[in-house]
């Protein structure tokens, strides 16, 4: 569970939104948090939203969530 809400952290500070009750009241509870794009919007345009250190990370994390 830590390793998806670290994940999805990179993706709630651009600002993606989250169909996901738990994600969303999870971020939604953060100060810092300002969900303003859509999440299928943001799904799509992921890549040159991400710098390449998010998009490292996320990999990374990815792997690790997969073992």
């Amino acid at each position: 569970e830590e390793m998806r809400l670290a994940r999805n952290e990179i993706f709630a500070r651009h600002g993606r939104q989250f169909s996901d009750e738990d994600l969303a009241a999870y971020f939604e509870g953060k100060s810092w948090y300002t969900g303003s794009v859509d999440p299928e919007i943001f799904d799509q345009g992921q890549e040159s939203l991400l710098n390449e250190y998010e998009k490292a990370n996320v990999a990374l994390i990815l792997e690790m969530e997969e073992e």
